[in-house]
């Protein structure tokens, strides 16, 4: 076969052509840091980073609703110690005024800071994070206690009245408390009701043997029963609070290994790119030398 100078000219051009785009590739590599950006770089990798960075980008949706989550029981578990904190308090005063040989005054005295713990009470079941109240199943912008014509009762209504929830790798999470699930007593009456009917018996004109009766007999009971269902309430978030910890985990787990496998698949290993791109440079270096001996010397080399 006859080779033509041309031949040897296209030829000596397709080849530093081809140097030239694989440094290029080697460049764009580097710059990057990934050795597949495309599917034309390698289909089935592409197809698997991008697998991969789907699973991610939900995994990141989890763990902005597990710590949205995570949040409300923090603060569910701070109300409720802190209740339980004044039902102490209450219990120490309800047994003082169960105590028969009580002056007037000193009734008035415990009255008195019974309607502070009412308050106190009534402020925690209204805890807000941001516009939220925590305590109002669904309906988070109404507020859970109000006093209604100088009767405190409890808001919610019964449609809203549930507890809230997040679907977080497969696993539905029940979070939400309830004002109702908290401060109603087994009797039918919140806890705001039974503390002005203390503080009323404790202010009216009944002999000190009925009010302490009234005291040990109603009261305590039914304070009783509000301890049992705050522990057991303080129990429950606990126990949400511990999955929580375990789902959190798992989704730092899965996040770790999906960016540690998308690495290997992605990324590229800088020191061979640049012993790559060193070589191929001078690949290209030698090609062009060859060339200006290839390639013919033309009438326009001798024009002067």
């Amino acid at each position: 076969m006859r080779v033509t100078n041309k031949m040897i000219s296209d030829r000596v051009l397709f080849n530093i052509q081809t140097s030239l785009k694989r440094i290029a590739k080697l460049h764009d590599q580097l710059s990057s840091g990934y050795k597949v950006r495309y599917p034309s770089d390698d289909a089935v990798v592409a197809k698997r980073a991008s697998d991969i960075l789907t699973r991610k980008r939900e995994l990141e949706q989890f763990q902005r609703s597990v710590d949205h989550v995570q949040t409300y029981v923090n603060a569910y578990d701070s109300a409720l110690q802190t209740v339980s904190s004044i039902t102490q308090r209450l219990r120490e005063l309800l047994v003082r005024a169960a105590n028969g040989t009580l002056s007037k005054a000193e009734r008035e005295a415990i009255a008195e800071e019974i309607d502070k713990i009412k308050e106190n009470l009534v402020e925690v079941a209204n805890t807000r994070i941001g516009n939220e109240y925590i305590f109002s199943g669904y309906d988070v912008f109404s507020q859970p206690v109000e006093n209604e014509n100088g009767i405190w009762k409890i808001s919610t209504l019964p449609a809203s009245n549930k507890s809230r929830s997040i679907l977080v790798l497969g696993h539905s999470i029940d979070y939400g408390v309830t004002a109702s699930e908290v401060f109603e007593l087994d009797s039918g009456k919140n806890v705001f009701q039974m503390l002005e009917e203390v503080s009323a018996t404790l202010r009216s004109n009944l002999n000190e043997t009925q009010i302490s009766e009234r005291v040990s007999n109603v009261f305590l009971k039914e304070l009783s029963s509000f301890e049992e269902r705050i522990t057991k309430t303080i129990g429950k978030v606990g126990g949400v609070s511990r999955f929580i910890d375990m789902v959190n985990s798992r989704v730092q787990d899965l996040d770790f290994f999906f960016t540690e496998y998308l690495s290997k698949e992605r990324d590229a290993d800088i020191t061979e790119l640049v012993t790559d791109l060193a070589m191929q440079q001078s690949v290209l270096e030698a090609a062009l030398k060859s060339a200006s001996r290839v390639l013919q010397a033309t009438l326009v080399d001798f024009v002067r």
